[in-house]
């Protein structure tokens, strides 16, 4: 995967941004304790973001992070609005 940045394209893997999400998730968990829309959390971490990303990507990474155990999934994930998320420590 390449991003932007300092005005020069720089090659980075792809997990680049779970750490945004990770954290994204853990302010969306203070004020809410249970799960919460995938949706909510990827549309939290592309408004945050300096660097565009699309949903489809961002939802693959939360996907990921979902099959490696990071994160706990409730609902059917066809699509970001059928399942909700939780951090695996709240």
């Amino acid at each position: 995967m390449r991003i932007w940045e300092d005005n020069e394209i720089h090659s980075v893997p792809e997990s680049y941004f779970d750490e945004s999400i990770i954290e994204s998730a853990k302010k969306l968990h203070k004020s809410n304790k249970g799960f919460i829309k995938s949706a909510r959390l990827i549309g939290e971490v592309i408004g945050h973001l300096d660097e565009p990303i699309g949903d489809g990507f961002a939802e693959y990474r939360v996907r990921s992070l979902i099959y490696n155990g990071i994160l706990a999934i409730k609902g059917i994930p066809k699509s970001m609005r059928y399942y909700s998320i939780k951090l695996k420590e709240f």
